[in-house]
């Protein structure tokens, strides 16, 4: 069932992504076909706007059709105005001047010579005069941009001009810029297929991750929590069998279901805990500690605990500087790294505590001469229900929480932990916290 659900997520991701790129890539493909089909055309139409507006051109067509001079060499410019700079060597291989009658007849047919026969198909467009248009002749093999407006003259047959300019060449130019560019993005959605197949395994990553740290999480949850049910339940139904026993002759065995119950609830508290951290809603409560009158109180019972068992404990605070924090959850971290430095250190053993501060940071480090850590264990030290010994935390009252909670405290408090070898044996846990935090 997982390995279906984990396939099905995995596929409609990459499904996702293919349809991304393939649109991304889609309209880039219109934005660039657009822009070069304006950029491409631009100037044609530019031109051909300027010879409209130009009437000294216009009229020395006209003067051309009138005297029928075929090539242009008595004709002169008849009101002898001067043509703009860059009508002076107009190109009629490419620009061709048509005059229309009202009728819709074309007046300059002798002017037009053999290139007649491949206008003869064109018609007098009323429509959009004065604007520029596409038009195609002979079946689609010839290309123009006209435009075609009206000319005002009572001496004059003429009453509309056209003026063509041929676009064949830039036509196949964008053709074949086309079919490069669809082939190119075929290539790259192509590739996009390859990319996006990657992207949705790496997308399923982080959720499988999460989706197996919570399966660990339930099941280990769950085996812990079954233990001391199961030694209540026990101690419950012992004292179901002997209904006439007094509290005194059982008091044994429920000391035992009220220890197991303080700790169901110490691990309920703790789980609690983890599972606010992971949504996001441990809410710090922070104020202004003194760092001096904040620690001594936490450390003396510990020192206490210590004499009994017969271990060497030395506390030096060397710093009187306040930090601003949660005095909730500082308190919680000190107690869990010296809770666990007595958990794992035997009679004779030594803890050391070591508080002090560069005016930046708060630095602690809780010592002991207890057995060292593996390198491969260090790595997984903070990970949640994690035990380096199975049967010594067992021993010991544990859960493999605790450091996991500690680590929550310090990473919510911008801060780190490190975990250090103290020679020739023992583990160094030093922790450091910013004495002033952003909020």
């Amino acid at each position: 069932m997982k390995e279906e659900i984990t396939s099905k997520q995995q596929r409609r991701f990459f499904f996702f992504n293919i349809l991304a790129f393939g649109g991304i890539f889609l309209l880039l493909g219109l934005i660039i076909l657009q822009l070069m089909h304006s950029l491409a055309y631009q100037q044609t139409d530019k031109m051909l706007r300027q010879i409209m507006n130009q009437p000294t051109l216009v009229q020395l067509e006209i003067a051309r059709f009138e005297q029928e001079d075929l090539f242009n060499s008595q004709t002169e410019n008849p009101k002898k105005q001067p043509l703009d700079k860059d009508f002076k060597g107009f190109n009629r291989f490419n620009t061709q001047m048509i005059l229309w009658s009202k009728s819709g007849e074309i007046l300059n047919k002798d002017l037009l010579g053999g290139r007649l026969n491949e206008l003869n198909a064109l018609t007098l467009d009323k429509k959009k005069l004065g604007k520029v248009k596409e038009l195609s002749l002979n079946n689609g093999q010839l290309s123009f941009h006209s435009i075609t407006y009206k000319y005002e003259s009572k001496n004059s047959a003429v009453a509309y001009v056209q003026i063509l300019a041929n676009t064949n060449q830039v036509s196949d130019s964008m053709g074949t810029f086309q079919m490069i560019l669809v082939i190119c993005m075929l290539i790259f959605w192509l590739l996009s297929i390859i990319v996006s197949f990657y992207l949705a395994k790496a997308n399923m990553q982080p959720i499988l991750k999460s989706w197996h740290k919570q399966q660990e999480f339930v099941e280990n949850a769950s085996h812990e929590l079954r233990t001391p049910l199961t030694i209540i339940q026990n101690s419950l139904q012992k004292l179901f069998t002997q209904p006439n026993h007094t509290i005194m002759e059982e008091s044994e065995t429920v000391a035992q279901a009220l220890n197991e119950t303080r700790r169901l609830n110490r691990l309920t508290a703790d789980l609690l805990t983890i599972a606010r951290s992971d949504s996001n809603q441990l809410i710090l409560e922070k104020s202004t500690l003194h760092i001096d009158t904040f620690l001594a109180p936490i450390v003396e019972p510990f020192i206490e605990m210590a004499e009994i068992e017969e271990k060497t404990f030395t506390f030096e605070n060397l710093t009187s500087d306040t930090i601003h924090a949660d005095h909730k959850r500082l308190h919680q971290l000190v107690v869990i790294l010296l809770d666990n430095a007595l958990k794992y250190t035997d009679t004779k053993d030594s803890i050391t505590v070591l508080s002090k501060s560069n005016g930046q940071f708060w630095q602690l480090e809780i010592k002991n001469t207890g057995p060292s850590i593996n390198e491969e264990h260090k790595a997984h030290l903070f990970e949640r229900f994690y035990r380096e010994d199975a049967s010594r935390n067992q021993a010991t009252g544990g859960y493999g929480l605790g450091l996991t909670i500690a680590w929550q405290i310090i990473h919510e408090h911008q801060g780190k932990i490190e975990v250090l070898d103290v020679l020739p044996r023992g583990v160094n846990f030093r922790v450091t916290l910013p004495l002033k935090q952003k909020s």
